[in-house]
């Protein structure tokens, strides 16, 4: 894999050829750099180039994994590509891969393409597919590598180095996973403890069976911190009835985290995993319906503020202020919705120790709230010369920040229970919930005082 510059400058120069092929009708030709591109340099690339330009670029990915590419791409890119290439282009770059491989680019496919390409494929893969489509789009299950390396229990070692000699082992294979005549998973050998044996030596008898597994059903991410606290490099994926169904790798879980991850910072911005060049009527469809949303919560903050009109009417300094309480609050709650988010993520947040987030972030909110509200005090009073209206901006911070700090957590930790993405919903529902607290107290209060 290239670096970041020079991917960049490829990048470059296929777009500016890519132009000239199109405007000019000029001879087109990738550029050398390409030569040592890998397969997630090719999706990165296809990623950053016009839906045009892709299929005009596709006919040049000889020798390459096309499998790989479009595995690599993110989902809506991929849709987007798979969507405009002719059905035979997308069987061709399919028809050497593996189960795991055909699986993501499956679930873009329509339903009568995927069935007939499936037919054509090997009798092995058809049942791996078969396997893998048991489990949702969520589970470990679904995008098992089936590419793994068993010896069975009753083998010898002798055997079992033997055959090591004419087998290309797969990547990130640390181990070798044991199983019986039913593909019963029953431990695992290390490659040391394998060669440090006797000859003799039965490979159950000298099996591991306390070893760490992925259950088949377990979520992605939660498989992913898995293998990342055992400090292997790959873990074997079992079924509810223990059978081996594949293997989860390194590979596999720094993929998972980047795409996770990638996904909150998107969902923050309420475009999710939105392809950079989707058409569109697409994007306008799908980013309409946030803007929808957060219409209505500023409709339902104006009517807040309708509810006071008459103490903004006459004291003029609120409207002006205004925006100081909202802005304060909304900040808070961001700041700890964001640390309550990560702390969901990595599983470090839970049921257990939510209560202790929860005391620590009213406690920061709280010597914040009262630094900052005696900062706007002190300008208000010299601004508006009008103590009490110092005294009213100055609670109601106090107030909006406080209550910030608390739904911070508690909205995160609701929608997440609820199986609702927190990243996706988490600031409209907050946003909404410190503007109308902050109008509300701030309001008020000046209607109680000032009027």
């Amino acid at each position: 894999m290239l670096n970041v510059d020079s991917r960049i400058d490829v990048m470059n120069q296929v777009q500016t050829a890519l132009k000239a092929l199109i405007e000019d009708e000029t001879s087109f030709a990738l550029p050398p750099e390409t030569n040592d591109f890998s397969e997630d340099d090719w999706a990165w690339l296809l990623e950053s180039l016009v839906s045009e330009q892709r299929i005009l670029i596709w006919p040049f990915l000889k020798n390459i994994d096309t499998t790989a590419v479009l595995a690599g791409m993110r989902e809506d890119a991929r849709l987007q590509l798979v969507s405009s290439l002719p059905n035979k282009s997308v069987h061709k770059a399919l028809a050497n891969s593996d189960a795991s491989q055909v699986i993501e680019v499956l679930d873009v496919l329509p339903t009568s393409v995927a069935k007939k390409f499936i037919k054509k494929l090997s009798k092995e893969t058809q049942n791996h597919i078969r396997e893998s489509l048991n489990y949702t789009d969520d589970q470990v299950g679904r995008y098992a590598n089936h590419n793994v390396f068993t010896v069975n229990k009753s083998a010898s070692v002798e055997s079992i180095l033997s055959e090591l000699k004419s087998v290309d082992l797969p990547e990130y294979t640390d181990t070798f996973l044991v199983t019986d005549e039913q593909n019963i998973f029953i431990g695992e050998i290390t490659i040391n403890e394998l060669f440090s044996a006797e000859p003799q030596d039965l490979v159950a008898n000298i099996a591991k069976t306390s070893v760490h597994i992925v259950n088949a059903d377990l979520p992605l991410l939660d498989a992913s911190n898995l293998l990342k606290s055992t400090k292997k490099s790959m873990l074997p994926v079992v079924t509810e009835t223990g059978e081996l169904l594949g293997r989860f790798d390194i590979n596999d879980a720094l993929e998972i985290f980047q795409e996770h991850y990638e996904a909150q910072i998107a969902h923050l911005g309420q475009v999710s995993d939105e392809d950079l060049f989707a058409p569109v009527a697409l994007s306008a469809r799908r980013r309409a319906v946030w803007l929808g949303i957060n219409l209505l919560t500023a409709f339902m903050a104006s009517i807040v503020i309708g509810i006071f009109d008459k103490v903004v009417a006459e004291v003029v300094a609120l409207a002006v202020l205004m925006p100081i309480v909202a802005s304060m609050g909304g900040i808070t709650g961001s700041q700890t919705l964001t640390l309550t988010i990560r702390g969901l993520a990595t599983g470090q947040l839970g049921i257990n120790n939510v209560s202790s987030l929860k005391r620590k972030e009213i406690a920061v909110a709280a010597i914040n709230g009262v630094a900052w509200s005696l900062l706007v005090a002190i300008i208000t009073g010299f601004w508006f010369e009008n103590i009490a209206l110092s005294i009213i901006i100055a609670g109601a911070l106090i107030v909006n920040m406080l209550v910030a700090a608390l739904f911070g957590i508690l909205i995160p930790v609701t929608l997440d229970r609820m199986k609702i993405d927190p990243a996706l919903a988490g600031s409209v529902i907050l946003t909404t919930v410190t503007d109308i607290v902050g109008f509300f107290v701030f309001l008020g209060a000046a209607s109680l005082i000032l009027i």
